[in-house]
């Protein structure tokens, strides 16, 4: 998974020094003990925007089957140092099978530290809980996005995310979106994929 093509390389600058190779990631599963270390960085990597309640503690315990974490070893640049400083974690996706919509999985959050992005992390995030999903039986993956948010709109689009057709929605920033999806307030876009 290379950011720079051999031929981009010999196009430099001479003596320009080349660009780091992202590390290769490693996938496991979320324990507890990873929730309050994310719960700390979970804002700084959405740029600023409050959405820690997004993410209570209980996602990390009840629903880690279904969940992932990816890991660079010290190459990293950045991330959350784990335990020794060996591992730190550069991303992560919590998703989870609806227990009232069978066939349904549901991604609920994903997020990937702002120095490993553009790396194809986030879409290997997705894709493991796409195989979860299959595993399981489900034929379709929805995520819940506000229709404001142009970097997870495109990045769903272009893991082959569609907006639901539902006819309840209502173009909100030119999306079909529902208005006061959340606490009445809070206006939600509904994608999904087929498997």
């Amino acid at each position: 998974m290379a950011l720079v093509s051999d031929r981009q390389r010999s196009e430099r600058a001479p003596g320009s020094a080349p660009s780091p190779e992202p590390a290769t990631p490693r996938f496991r599963r979320p324990t507890e003990s990873d929730y309050a270390a994310l719960a700390d960085l979970v804002d700084e990597w959405w740029d600023g925007r409050v959405l820690q309640g997004l993410l209570p503690r209980l996602w990390f315990r009840h629903f880690a089957d279904t969940s992932w974490i990816a890991e660079v070893g010290d190459e990293g640049t950045s991330g959350l140092e784990m335990a020794g400083g060996q591992l730190q974690i550069a991303g992560f996706l919590v998703g989870f099978l609806s227990p009232g919509h069978e066939g349904i999985a549901v991604l609920h959050a994903v997020g990937v530290h702002p120095t490993h992005r553009r790396q194809n992390l986030g879409r290997l995030l997705v894709d493991h809980l796409l195989e979860d999903a299959r595993r399981a039986g489900a034929g379709r993956v929805e995520a819940i996005v506000w229709p404001g948010n142009r970097r997870g709109l495109g990045f769903l689009t272009a893991l082959g995310f569609s907006p639901d057709p539902d006819p309840a929605a209502r173009p909100i920033y030119g999306i079909p979106a529902f208005e006061g999806y959340d606490f009445g307030t809070d206006d939600r876009a509904r994608f999904g994929r087929e498997l």
